[in-house]
């Protein structure tokens, strides 16, 4: 009882006291260390400023990737044939010019120099005000569109700004584009660069003021793409001590940054699990200090726990979201890289685990290399290897689980080994990739643990969500989505909505993670989850259960319900069964609605943006892409415009179908999906149904 209550004590003075010391100690000295102390710390006193920079590089590359000079050249080739020397180039280009594009934004030119406080999409500037008095949802640059009225009235008014722009542009991702332009091309320009916008953002970004200390997550990915971004330069004689030193200092300050405000909570995320991937990186590169080994020591252990906290067994992240599937994973994995790289212990359940999770990536992979969208997306990269990325694409990342569990699955799926692969495992790994046996074969995958099934044939593609909305109630990045589904062919045709944006525009982002939002059912127009604020809900009250799973070469079914309309004053269950006819391309969806009473049913079907969509009569919906789709509904629809977005930041208009339905409980809804490789086909089709009467 004693040693518990002294652990106790000491975690709520770690979680108390220590944050609240750091703060006072920032605002009384500004920062905790000089360069020459960090010197002397790090052993380096006494040798000359080459010795020093040689001593330190040295050690970089031990402990770092890239670090086999003797391979140089098959780098370099292999870098240029996987980036392509022009792209590698233009990225490099767009940083010299101080010009970015992110989040949806167009490019956007700083002219001389880069305002690291700008969300320029907004033309919000934010203020270099101490770090925890930064307030970052109600921040709106006062700028109001049509509709909107005034705040001080108590009406709406939509907030507009997003600090996530700041935030990805000082994340450094700019950094690796030059290093593999300086690697390709031999060109110093490119680490003089780097070392412009280091200097310019250590001094207009000062310890723990400004928008850019606000989150330790950030600190953490900006730390970790500045470390790699040195690595590429190591061979440069541009690097003097006097900037090293300056780098260092920084990098040491977000170090102590990060471990005085880390991200925990009764239900941690991928916040947390940022904070500690950063302080391993960190830790490794001071592992010289006694700060670095503990910083080292802390972080394994709490990511050992994370890992075990946040994945489900079968390898589901419990935040419910396909893009915090992949960003927690490459957080894992940049870790496990690196660890196993300086040879620390890696447990088997840690190892086990994150194999799963890449798994799971690859079982969620389309046919055309995307993911569907589900839950919350907010293009999140640790290291963003070019400007220009198709955001729901996560094979550069399932070509690097391929490599480290010699799974010939995640070779196939990934299409290919990728610059971040080479990034995390070198020439080694391409050499392994290349000697892997791909295997194409297409099987349906489920995750019960974590509530989703893939169901696959080497033409067809169905996801279904069956889980609850996500962080074991607490909502997070997931969605309203318990019982929605996609489906695509040769393209998409039902699919997700997205996200849009945090902070930038709260009503759209409440619209789209809502159930409406979703291809499944809405009853008396209630949500299946009250949201509580942007990344949170009041109750999941969803208890969703599998009730029937099978899969063979015929065809898959799948049956699950789950109890949110039970909070209704007369309760209804949703019960929805889907069968995959795997050689007829045809899905049978059923939708049981379990209860008494008069309800309003409203099923919804979103479509994928570029279709064309065509209301055929008597209850049939078409659409075309590459491939087509016929739809039969059991009463009328209408169909709508709905908000699309395909990626953080971006917005479109998209088509989708409702159904309306008045009616007594419990009652049967039935739609029959058929894919059609052509025109033709479906006209048969649809002849041959209607002179039957009936879609079976």
């Amino acid at each position: 009882m004693v040693n518990r209550s002294g652990e106790f004590v000491k975690a709520v003075l770690s979680r108390t006291l220590s944050p609240a010391l750091y703060k006072l100690r920032v605002r009384t000295f500004h920062r905790l260390t000089t360069a020459a102390a960090l010197k002397r710390k790090l052993g380096y006193e006494g040798l000359d400023q080459e010795a020093s920079v040689t001593s330190f590089q040295n050690k970089l590359r031990q402990r770092f990737f890239l670090g086999d000079l003797n391979r140089k050249e098959f780098y370099i080739n292999l870098m240029t044939s996987l980036g392509g020397f022009d792209q590698i180039m233009d990225d490099a280009d767009l940083v010299h010019e101080n010009k970015f594009q992110t989040l949806g934004s167009e490019v956007y030119s700083f002219s001389e120099n880069v305002d690291w406080h700008l969300d320029f999409k907004s033309g919000k500037r934010w203020p270099l005000s101490f770090y925890s008095n930064l307030k970052i949802i109600k921040s709106g640059n006062g700028r109001r569109e049509k509709g909107e009225r005034n705040r001080e009235n108590g009406q709406r008014n939509t907030e507009h700004s997003d600090i996530k722009v700041p935030w990805e542009v000082s994340r450094f991702h700019q950094a690796i584009w030059l290093g593999k332009a300086y690697w390709v091309s031999h060109s110093e320009a490119h680490t003089e660069k780097f070392k412009e916008l280091v200097v310019d953002w250590v001094e207009k970004n000062p310890v723990g003021y400004g928008v850019n200390w606000k989150t330790p997550m950030e600190v953490a990915i900006r730390a970790m793409n500045l470390i790699v971004g040195l690595l590429y330069f190591t061979g440069s004689t541009k690097i003097d001590e006097k900037f090293l030193m300056t780098l260092l200092s920084s990098l040491f300050e977000h170090g102590v940054f990060i471990r005085y405000n880390l991200e925990r909570s009764l239900r941690n995320g991928n916040h947390y699990v940022s904070d500690l991937v950063g302080l391993i990186y960190l830790g490794v590169l001071f592992y010289d200090m006694q700060t670095g080994k503990r910083w080292v020591e802390f972080a394994r252990k709490e990511l050992e726990k994370e890992i075990l906290n946040q994945v489900y067994e079968d390898g589901t992240d419990y935040e419910k979201s396909t893009g915090y599937q992949r960003l927690v994973t490459e957080l894992f994995t940049a870790a496990y890289v690196l660890l196993r790289l300086n040879k620390f212990g890696v447990s088997d359940q840690f190892t086990q685990r994150l194999e799963r999770m890449f798994g799971f990536l690859a079982a969620a992979t389309m046919h055309d290399g995307t993911v569907p969208g589900i839950g919350d997306a907010d293009d999140g990269r640790v290291f963003r290897m070019k400007s220009k990325m198709e955001f729901n694409d996560h094979r550069d990342l399932i070509s690097v689980g391929a490599v480290l569990f010699s799974r010939g699955d995640m070779k196939a799926a990934s299409g290919g080994f990728s610059d971040l692969a080479l990034l995390l495992l070198g020439g080694e790994g391409f050499e392994k990739f290349a000697r892997m046996t791909p295997d194409n074969s297409s099987r349906s995958e489920i995750y019960k643990e974590g509530g989703f099934s893939f169901m696959k044939t080497e033409r067809d593609y169905c996801s279904f969500d069956f889980g609850d909305i996500g962080m074991r109630g607490r909502g997070g990045h997931g969605h309203n989505d318990v019982l929605s589904f996609t489906i695509s062919g040769k393209n998409q045709f039902i699919t997700d909505r997205g996200t849009f944006c945090y902070t930038c525009d709260s009503e759209m982002r409440n619209k789209l993670r809502s159930t409406y939002s979703h291809n499944t059912i809405v009853v008396d127009g209630t949500e299946q989850a009250e949201f509580s604020g942007l990344w949170s809900i009041k109750q999941d009250l969803t208890s969703p259960d599998l009730l029937e799973w099978k899969s063979n070469d015929e065809q898959d079914v799948i049956e699950a319900q789950h109890r949110a309309y039970e909070q209704l004053a007369r309760p209804v269950v949703h019960r929805r069964k889907i069968t995959f006819n795997k050689r007829q391309r045809t899905f049978l969806l059923e939708d049981n609605l379990l209860g008494d009473g008069t309800h309003t049913i409203e099923t919804m079907f979103h479509f994928a943006p570029g279709l064309k969509v065509f209301d055929l009569g008597r209850n049939f919906l078409a659409l075309e892409g590459e491939e087509y789709m016929l739809m039969k509904f059991p009463h009328p629809f209408v169909l709508e415009d709905w908000p699309h977005s395909p990626s953080y930041g971006v917005l479109r208009t998209a088509r989708a179908a409702r159904l309306r339905l008045e009616t007594e409980l419990p009652v049967r809804i039935e739609t029959f999906i058929f894919i059609i490789s052509s025109a033709d086909d479906m006209n048969h089709l649809l002849n041959r149904i209607q002179t039957r009467g009936s879609a079976e």
